[in-house]
């Protein structure tokens, strides 16, 4: 999902469940005979539940469902046609949102999802660090909900912290004990305001 709505929860990684589309009314009735429905008109709006979302609940609907509308973005082309240039404008219209089947380890921080299927195999490009493998082993609740796509090094687990991550908490450790010691020292009085 794009993020919409910030304040609301309404963001990229929010995870929900659509309840319900609602058809242009210039679309056919459905056959309920056919599983498949081929649309001519983009639906009016979708309705979907959240897991979670600060928006008030609206009339008319359950707690956390809200209504996707679709979203227009206008795209600028100038072409180069024999010896002109020609000017054309686009109007893209979707639904800012997608199955999320997958997503990344970045995009579900802070989410307990019931049950996954996570791979800390070698990636073709890059590597994986401590944190990559922190979030994706901690995003369900236990053993019993958390699957391996495949095989991964078991060394992985064992790397070491990048130097610089290493340095970074050494200085923020220092500033932390000095810091201490004088907040100590102004508990005593030693030391001056």
């Amino acid at each position: 999902m794009k993020n919409i709505k910030t304040d609301l929860d309404i963001t990229n990684g929010a995870c929900g469940e659509i309840v319900d589309i609602v058809l242009d009314p210039h679309e056919p009735k459905h056959d309920d005979d056919r599983p498949v429905t081929h649309l001519k008109y983009l639906p009016l709006y979708i309705l979907v539940k959240m897991k979670r979302t600060r928006a008030q609940k609206l009339a008319g609907l359950d707690k956390n469902v809200i209504p996707i509308e679709p979203t227009s973005q206008k795209i600028y082309l100038k072409i180069q046609w024999g010896k002109k240039i020609v000017s054309h404008t686009l109007i893209r219209k979707q639904f800012s949102m997608t199955s999320a089947y997958a997503f990344t380890d970045y995009c579900s921080q802070g989410q307990t999802i019931p049950y996954v299927l996570i791979d800390i195999g070698k990636p073709p490009t890059g590597k994986l660090n401590l944190f990559n493998l922190y979030v994706t082993l901690s995003r369900s609740s236990g053993q019993r909900t958390i699957q391996l796509l495949r095989d991964f090094q078991p060394e992985a687990l064992l790397m070491g912290h990048e130097p610089e991550v290493m340095a970074e908490d050494d200085r923020l450790e220092g500033l932390n004990s000095r810091t201490k010691r004088w907040w100590d020292k102004m508990k005593e009085g030693s030391v001056s305001r």
